[in-house]
């Protein structure tokens, strides 16, 4: 009966009965934050007794959700949960066009209370260019270069790229010069305001977390940028579809 379970972990189409259920999991949660959790009943959910899985299963589950997800971290609930809540949007407006997203520390705090677990700090928070900034490490003269090199013209802060079916957006072009980067936040269409972390800027190596972002194809319009430097001030850059895609 176990080898038969395992057998039935990939089912007829192909998908793993574990990664429908992961998905189900995270919209549950994203949906009781959103007061709409009778929402998950329209799902469809994955059937509960698939107790075990080998590697091998667990393999294709990642794969699946790196074909289906494209840019998104899929080791990052929230960004996974983000991603399946904007499918979900997008396939239910009626439903659920009226939700939004909660930010990740509150999603964090919510998903820690619903589980029990104690409130895992933010990796976003964890890693943004303000803690590199601040690291001794990095010398006054490695912030004050990489904070030059970011206000010139010629440095982009952002570019885009076309993956059926979604816009990416992708601001990693400044990593290399974090160390010059208290916080980067960022709205598309005028709408939510979006922080772009970085991993530790030592040594010229931090990268960007996530490394993109994706929305609805063609949905983009316009990205508004604004980027804090490590010594307080702030400039704002605008760019028009055409500008970066």
């Amino acid at each position: 009966m176990i080898e038969n379970s395992r057998q039935n972990l990939v089912t007829t189409q192909g998908k793993s009965p574990l990664a429908g259920w992961r998905r189900i999991g995270l919209l549950a949660v994203v949906l009781s934050q959103t007061a709409c959790t009778a929402a998950v009943i329209a799902t469809g959910a994955a059937d509960p007794f698939y107790s075990a899985v080998d590697s091998a299963a667990e393999r294709r589950v990642q794969e699946q959700y790196r074909l289906q997800y494209p840019g998104v971290d899929i080791t990052d609930d929230y960004a996974l949960a983000r991603a399946m809540f904007e499918e979900a949007k997008r396939d239910n407006p009626a439903q659920m066009g009226h939700l939004t997203m909660p930010s990740r520390s509150v999603w964090e705090a919510n998903n820690a209370q619903l589980t029990g677990a104690a409130p895992a700090a933010s990796a976003a928070r964890a890693s943004t260019p303000s803690a590199a900034a601040a690291a001794p490490a990095v010398s006054s003269s490695r912030v004050a270069q990489d904070q030059a090199t970011l206000k010139q013209a010629s440095t982009a802060w952002a570019s885009g790229s076309k993956s059926w079916p979604h816009d990416l957006l992708d601001l990693s072009s400044v990593a290399p010069y974090a160390c010059g980067i208290k916080s980067m936040q960022f709205s598309v269409n005028g709408g939510e305001t979006r922080t772009q972390g970085f991993s530790p800027c030592s040594g010229g190596t931090a990268k960007a977390n996530p490394p993109y972002w994706s929305f609805s194809q063609n949905s983009v319009e316009t990205v508004s940028v604004t980027l804090t430097f490590a010594n307080g001030s702030r400039q704002t850059r605008t760019y028009s579809r055409a500008d970066i895609f």
